[in-house]
């Protein structure tokens, strides 16, 4: 098994709405029916971990909106505005076959089709054509691969390590 953080991330706190406590959810996550399900969440606060309850979700124009026990007014939502919303990676499922959670990438080396370093995953950006990963060399500069499977020829997450084929010019 990889060693992975206690914590993922899986959502960030937005505005609150309305003024019963009710707060949007910015999900970071490929399942977004999690903040519906009777899973346990998580806050991180000074003294650790606050586990949190959903009492309910709702989505509106397309994005998650939840009220949570023991949050019953828009001062209280505003104070969790723009913290982030976790669950424990005990929780996490194992992917299907060929895909992989972002942040079991971060750490790979990155090595093209001939074996030469190219650098190291630091991260991965996501747009709506694809993601993207964030490829560091040893001297600190930054390259970004998209992550097509044109460009990704094995992955090894036991190993940390990622071959690529990339378009010329792009590790230039």
């Amino acid at each position: 098994m990889v060693n992975r953080p206690e914590y993922i991330i899986v959502g960030r706190f937005g505005r609150p709405r309305g003024v019963t406590g009710e707060i949007y959810i910015n999900p970071m996550t490929d399942n977004p029916e999690r903040f519906q399900s009777k899973e346990p969440l998580w806050i991180k606060i000074d003294e650790g971990w606050k586990e949190i309850i959903i009492e309910r979700m709702n989505l509106i124009s397309g994005r998650p909106v939840i009220k949570i026990k023991g949050i019953n007014s828009a001062d209280d939502a505003k104070d969790l505005a723009n913290d982030f919303l976790y669950i424990q990676s005990a929780a996490l499922k194992n992917p299907p076959e060929g895909v992989f959670y972002h942040f079991d990438l971060i750490d790979c080396l990155i090595f093209d089709v001939r074996g030469g370093l190219l650098g190291r995953a630091v991260d991965v950006e996501t747009y709506p054509a694809n993601d993207v990963l964030v490829v560091e060399n040893d001297i600190g500069k930054r390259f970004f691969l998209p992550m097509v499977r044109q460009f990704l020829k094995e992955i090894n997450i036991e190993g940390k390590e990622i071959v690529v084929d990339p378009p010329e010019g792009i590790f230039d």
